[in-house]
């Protein structure tokens, strides 16, 4: 990831989805964000600093911390995020602060799925599958 972490690239993704969105048919209503590892921790931190630009987000294998979750509870943004339970470099017990600062804050639109059986690999799960996808189509703005 970038050495001085993800507002260090948060111009620069915004300008490509705003790129994208004025050049290619597209639903401005169904802007999903999506991130594995490294990009799940730079998922939570671009929802928290656009929150009402997307209509969900799928973290994979990173948490959310706290500070950040004010934003993305008062925009009540759909959320499914996922963990390995054998994962070794992102435990999945550091989820749930996040989460309970969720919760606090009155925002229980979210799913937490543990992939007990994987380690890191759990993108491999996630993105194979057709349920993530089905359900972020489910989700728009407005």
């Amino acid at each position: 990831g970038p050495p001085m972490g993800w507002p260090e690239l948060e111009r620069d993704l915004i300008a490509i989805l705003d790129h994208v969105l004025a050049n290619y048919r597209t639903d401005p209503r169904r802007q999903y964000l999506t991130g594995y590892s490294y990009g799940g921790f730079g998922t939570w931190y671009l929802a928290s600093r656009y929150p009402q630009r997307f209509a969900a987000i799928v973290p994979v294998v990173g948490y959310g911390h706290p500070v950040l979750m004010e934003p993305i509870a008062a925009a009540k943004i759909p959320i499914w995020c996922f963990a390995g339970g054998r994962d070794e470099a992102v435990k999945a017990k550091h989820f749930y602060a996040g989460f309970n600062e969720l919760e606090a804050l009155g925002h229980d639109g979210f799913r937490f799925t543990i992939e007990a059986d994987m380690g890191h690999d759990v993108w491999t799960r996630v993105y194979a599958g057709n349920d993530v996808y089905d359900w972020l189509l489910s989700q728009r703005k407005g």
